[in-house]
């Protein structure tokens, strides 16, 4: 089989993340969608692993820009094998950090926002294309 190239990719059909994932991603599993900038940047953000971890179960929940979401600590803590406490923790972390704002909704559930991580990986753009440039992919 032949080895394929980036070059390769822009002549090559679109491919679909459910095709991408052979059947593990399908319309009712659902995916995360995460900018390339955020796993350059995470260093400067200063995230460490659980951190990263816990902002990706937060964002898998985050489909409307304006809309907040409100996942469970113990469910996100189940998932992730650790302590309640521990993602509690990070969302501190995170919030403070200006990645995200913690909200109240109306049926006094929290929730959370994620304009402010958004704001900070677009003005952070040049950082990251110059991260980009310097990253090798090869093994």
């Amino acid at each position: 089989m032949s080895e394929l190239h980036r070059s390769d990719l822009a002549d090559a059909a679109p491919i679909t993340v459910e095709a991408k994932w052979q059947g593990a991603v399908n319309e009712k599993s659902g995916f995360v969608a995460l900018p390339i900038s955020l796993l350059r940047l995470q260093k400067q953000l200063k995230l460490n692993a659980t951190d990263m971890v816990v902002l990706t179960n937060l964002l898998a929940h985050w489909w409307k820009p304006n809309e907040g979401v409100f996942p469970r600590t113990t469910t996100i803590a189940n998932r992730m094998g650790v302590d309640k406490r521990t993602i509690q923790r990070s969302t501190q972390k995170l919030v403070r950090a200006g990645l995200m704002e913690r909200a109240k909704l109306a049926d006094g559930k929290r929730a959370f926002h994620f304009d402010r991580l958004a704001a900070q990986l677009a003005r952070r753009m040049p950082q990251t294309l110059e991260i980009a440039g310097k990253e090798s992919l090869d093994a």
